[in-house]
C-alpha cells in the first residue's frame, strides 16, 4: 500500500509527512517487546536466550560487517548492517511456530530463545544509529559512550519506575475506568521514551524499558490489551512509510543482485545458527530445522535502515539502504518455505535414526524447564496439549508406545518415546524442573505406577489425573495424586449443562 501511494507510486502522500508518528510505531512495538520479557521467563532459559542467543547476534553481526567493510562500505555502515541483519522477523518466525504447533518443540525453544536475545539487541542498535553519524573518531570510544548512557538511563527509570509504577497502576485501577488505565498506560510508554530521548537516547529505549518494568507487575496483560491497538495502527503506518520508499524500477534493474543477495544471507545466517546449535548440543536435525527458520532478515532491518540512512544521519547512502530492505522483504517472504523445508530435512534424519524403544532420548530434552510433562498420548492429551498451547505454557508428551509416539510426531506434537514410571526416564524430562505432571494413561495398572513413581522420587511436583470413577479417585488420591478430575462426573455435568 506505501509503495502505491507513495513519491515513487502515485505520489498521493509524501513519507517525510508522515515519519514522525510512523517513529511511533517503533516505540510502541519496542514496549510490547518489553512486556513479553519477564525476569522468570529469560531466567528460565538464561543459558539459551544469553549464550547461545548472544553468540548468534555477535558472529553474524561480525561475519556480515566485516564482508560489508571488504566491500568498500565504512565502518560506521558495517556495523549497522551487520547488526540489523543478525536480526531475525521476530513476527513472521512466532507465527510459523503457532501454525505448525511447534511452540513446544526444541526447534520451538531455540528460536523463541535466539528472538529474545535479539530483540534485546535492538536497543543498543537503536542507541547506535545517532552515535555513529556523529563527528567521534574513535568508534570504541563512542561505542563505550552509548552503552555507558544507556546503563544510566535504565538504572534511573528502573529505580523510578519500581517505586511509582506499581503504586500508580493500583491507584488508577480502583477508579475502574478504562479509559482513565489506557491514558496512564500512553503517558508511562511515551513519558519513558521522552525521558530516554533527553539523555540523547532513542524513544524507543525508553519505552522498552517501560515494558520490563509493567512486565513485573500484575496488570501486564491489561496494559498489552490496551496498547495492542495503538501499536498495531502505528507498526501498520511505520510499514507503509518503508513502502513508500520503494522504487518498483530499482527491483527490476538490480533484481539479480537482490536475489544473490538474498540467498547469501540466507546461506550465512543458516550455517551459523546450525553450526552454534550443534555447539550448544542439540542433535542435527532440530539444528538444521533452526537454521533455516530463523535465517531471514528481520523487522527491525526497516527500522534501523530507515534511521541510518535518513538525511541528518547518512550512515547507509539511500540506494544502498533500499537494496537492503528489498534483501530482508525477500527473504521474510521465504521464511514458510525455508522452515519447511527444515522441518522435513529434521523428519527424514529422525525416521533414519534407529529408535531405542526402552529410554527417552536425552539430547532432545535436557534444555527443558518450567514445562509441564504429560503421560500418556490420546484424545484428552491432544486437548491438554491443544490448550497449553494457547496459553504458551511448554509441554512434552511421554508415551511407551512407539506408534503413538510417530503419530503423535506426525501431527506436530513434542512426544517422546518411554516409560514414565522409570525414574532414569523421569530423570531425562527434566521432571525435577517442571511445574506439574498430568497423568492421561488409561490403564489403571501403569497409571498406579506412574503416580507412585513421581510422588516417591519428585514429592514436591503436582500431579493431575484423570479417575474413570469417583471410587478410583478415591485411590488415586491415597497413593499421590494431587487433582483428580472424574471421567464420568465431568462427562454427566457437561451433558447436564
Amino acid at each position: 500500500a506505501g509503495a502505491v501511494i507513495g513519491q515513487h507510486g502515485f505520489g498521493i502522500v509524501d513519507s517525510k509527512d508522515l515519519t514522525i508518528l510512523a517513529e511511533f510505531g517503533v516505540v510502541f512495538l519496542l514496549f510490547a517487546i518489553g512486556l513479553e520479557l519477564t525476569i522468570e521467563r529469560l531466567m528460565a532459559m538464561r543459558w539459551h536466550v544469553f549464550g547461545f542467543g548472544t553468540a548468534q547476534v555477535v558472529l553474524t553481526t561480525i561475519i556480515i560487517g566485516f564482508t560489508s567493510y571488504m566491500v568498500g562500505l565504512s565502518i560506521e555502515a558495517s556495523i549497522i548492517i551487520g547488526g540489523a541483519l543478525a536480526l531475525s522477523s521476530t513476527a513472521i518466525v512466532l507465527r510459523v511456530l503457532t501454525e505448525d504447533h511447534a511452540y513446544n518443540t526444541q526447534v520451538g525453544r531455540i528460536s523463541l530463545a535466539n528472538l529474545l536475545l535479539q530483540d534485546f539487541a535492538v536497543v543498543p542498535l537503536l542507541v547506535l544509529v545517532p552515535l555513529l553519524a556523529g563527528e567521534s573518531e574513535n568508534i570504541g570510544l563512542t561505542l563505550a559512550s552509548a552503552m555507558t548512557k544507556a546503563f544510566v538511563a535504565m538504572v534511573i527509570i528502573f529505580f523510578l519506575g519500581r517505586m511509582l509504577l506499581r503504586p500508580l497502576f493500583n491507584l488508577i485501577a480502583s477508579a475502574q475506568s478504562n479509559e482513565l488505565f489506557t491514558a496512564v498506560t500512553l503517558l508511562v510508554v511515551l513519558g519513558s521514551s521522552l525521558a530516554t530521548e533527553s539523555m540523547q537516547l532513542s524513544l524507543a529505549m525508553g519505552a522498552f524499558i517501560a515494558g520490563l518494568l509493567v512486565a513485573e507487575t500484575e496488570y501486564q496483560h491489561l496494559v498489552e490489551e490496551n496498547i495492542m491497538p495503538f501499536k498495531d495502527l502505528l507498526m501498520g503506518l511505520f510499514f507503509m512509510t518503508v513502502g513508500m520508499g520503494f522504487d518498483v524500477f530499482t527491483i527490476y534493474d538490480d533484481i539479480f543482485i537482490i536475489l544473490g543477495l538474498t540467498a547469501a544471507l540466507v546461506i550465512c545466517k543458516a550455517a551459523i545458527i546450525i553450526g552454534l546449535t550443534r555447539l550448544f548440543g542439540f542433535p542435527l536435525g532440530s539444528a538444521i530445522h533452526s537454521g533455516l527458520l530463523l535465517a531471514q532478515g528481520g523487522e527491525f532491518a526497516f527500522i534501523l535502515f530507515g534511521f541510518a540512512s535518513q538525511a541528518g544521519i547518512g550512515i547507509i547512502s539511500e540506494s544502498h539502504a533500499q537494496t537492503l530492505l528489498l534483501v530482508v522483504t525477500f527473504s521474510m517472504a521465504l521464511t514458510p518455505l525455508l522452515s519447511l523445508t527444515g522441518k522435513w530435512i529434521a523428519q527424514y534424519i529422525e525416521s533414519s535414526t534407529p529408535e531405542d524403544n526402552d529410554s527417552i532420548s536425552l539430547e532432545d530434552i535436557t534444555d527443558l524447564c518450567h514445562h509441564v510433562v504429560i503421560t500418556g498420548y490420546n484424545a484428552t492429551s491432544e486437548v491438554v496439549a491443544r490448550l497449553l498451547e494457547v496459553k504458551k505454557i511448554n509441554y512434552i508428551i511421554v508415551e511407551p508406545d512407539l506408534k503413538r509416539v510417530r503419530s503423535g510426531r506426525r501431527k506436530g506434537y513434542p512426544i517422546f518415546q518411554g516409560d514414565a514410571n522409570k525414574v532414569e526416564n523421569l530423570r531425562a524430562i527434566s521432571l525435577e524442573h517442571a511445574k506439574a505432571v498430568i497423568v492421561t494413561i488409561s490403564d489403571n495398572v501403569l497409571m498406579k505406577k506412574v503416580i507412585r513413581s513421581v510422588n516417591k522420587h519428585f514429592p514436591t511436583i503436582p500431579i493431575v489425573v484423570r479417575a474413570d470413577d469417583l471410587r478410583n479417585a478415591q485411590t488415586l488420591e491415597k497413593i499421590g495424586a494431587t487433582s483428580i478430575v472424574p471421567e464420568k462426573y465431568e462427562s454427566g455435568l457437561q451433558l447436564a449443562g
